[in-house]
């Protein structure tokens, strides 16, 4: 049994319906039952479910639809997963996992003075979020989120936020950023970013999402913004 989780994202409740795609295609629909062959079946549905919310949306997924995708017989997948809602908050799960594991991939890649910090964190996130639209979108759509209590897991969606908020206490300690609200800094940066992430996710900007240098020039270019609102007047 998966526990149900409580993702208390900060600042941003963003909740997307059905723009996951249009239909699925008729190679996915012609693929045959076939048994269970996967040395990694858990992963093998998520796969298959990210790849259905692509296509399908979130609306149109369901355990058969995925089995059949994955290649497995339409038992399979309650051998990982009680329902569909159980799957969700596995793909969620694992959006953050990646996206954590992208922000501290590009972290460890740079100069750790807090402004460099900041900027590539923020490239890292608008860049995972252009790279995997599906995670991204279901990961702030709500969907999974129908529990009230709390769980064991409830940090998961939290931990990128923590890793801005400790760049902006540095920045603060050593004299670079005011002294406000450390949150309220992090909250501002993680709004600016996540909205240009969101933007070009759904194709709202005139700019090719495909363009990854035009990408990060505007990211950079906001953050630069946002960069020269918190750092400290001498």
């Amino acid at each position: 049994m998966i526990d149900t989780i409580r993702f208390n994202i900060y600042l941003v409740n963003i909740v997307t319906s059905d723009n996951f795609g249009s239909h699925m295609s008729a190679s996915a629909e012609d693929i045959n039952r076939r048994p269970y062959h996967h040395g990694d079946l858990r992963n093998a549905l998520i796969d298959a479910g990210v790849r259905l919310l692509a296509e399908e949306g979130v609306h149109a997924l369901d355990l058969r639809k995925v089995a059949r995708l994955a290649g497995v017989s339409h038992a399979a997948p309650y051998r990982h997963f009680q329902d569909k809602q159980a799957l969700l908050l596995a793909i969620v799960e694992e959006g953050f996992r990646r996206l954590g594991l992208a922000v501290e991939q590009t972290l460890a890649a740079n100069d750790t003075e807090p402004t460099t910090q900041l900027l590539a964190m923020g490239k890292a996130y608008v860049l995972f979020a252009i790279d995997q639209p599906a995670y991204f979108r279901l990961m702030f759509s709500g969907h999974s989120n129908t529990s009230t209590e709390p769980s064991e897991q409830e940090n998961t969606a939290k931990t990128s936020f923590r890793v801005l908020m400790g760049i902006i206490q540095r920045g603060q300690e050593q004299g670079k950023f005011v002294g406000t609200d450390p949150e309220l800094l992090a909250q501002t940066a993680w709004a600016m970013v996540h909205g240009i992430a969101t933007l070009l996710v759904d194709d709202q900007l005139e700019i090719d999402s495909a363009d990854r240098e035009a990408v990060e020039r505007m990211t950079q270019d906001a953050l630069d913004l946002v960069c020269r609102g918190i750092e400290q007047r001498l």
